[in-house]
């Protein structure tokens, strides 16, 4: 088990050295990355839990949804095409609000990423949520245990995957601190007047 967990520090530690230092950039890279598994364990969710009749699709349902208020029907390829643009466009849009929220808080990453999938839950999923008032999804009343753990693990595994792959990114101040020269290394000013005087005992 140890073992485990220290190979998945490894790899999320891997990850984020290929994320921008850039804060908004490399909170919508952390975005879209933590969207790829939030898919798969709902999927896998889906595929264990749900009897028939049940899904984890909520992009699908979501597009169908705003075809039917429109008045319009939307073929099953398109569905899916709009569903994806929905699911990485969110993906996109929290990441760069993880990033913003982190300028301002600078919050542990497992608080962070918490406090982040409560917040998407809270606003999707109740009686008040944009899912429930659009009817993309049935209120938490008429929802089975199986869904509603769906659904809960879904907006948590994004918020955390997205904090813990945004990690402690720099603030302006530790990166003066990270690029100061440390210990006796000779500050700028330094180097150029030892090299002026060098450049002085050379003519001379």
């Amino acid at each position: 088990m140890t073992t485990r967990i220290a190979a998945a520090s490894a790899s999320v530690a891997r990850m984020r050295a290929w994320l921008s230092d850039r804060p908004i950039k490399r909170g919508i890279e952390a975005g879209l990355i933590a969207s790829v598994p939030q898919v798969l364990l709902a999927k896998t969710e889906e595929w264990l839990l749900m009897p028939p009749g049940e899904d984890a699709d909520l992009g699908p349902r979501f597009v169908e949804r705003l075809a039917q208020l429109q008045g319009e029907r939307v073929c099953e390829d398109t569905k899916w095409l709009a569903a994806s643009a929905f699911h990485f466009g969110y993906a996109i849009f929290w990441g760069a609000a993880y990033a913003l929220a982190y300028r301002r808080w600078q919050p542990h990453p497992l608080l962070g990423g918490t406090a982040l999938g409560t917040l998407i839950y809270a606003i999707t999923f109740p009686h008040w949520g944009g899912a429930v008032l659009m009817g993309t999804e049935r209120p938490p009343h008429r929802r089975s245990w199986r869904q509603e753990l769906v659904l809960a693990t879904a907006a948590m595994s994004f918020g955390l995957g997205t904090a813990l792959l945004y990690g402690r990114a720099k603030t302006p101040r530790n990166r003066v601190a990270s690029i100061a020269p440390q210990g006796d290394e000779p500050m700028p000013s330094d180097r150029r007047a030892l090299r002026a005087g060098t450049l002085r005992e050379r003519r001379a």
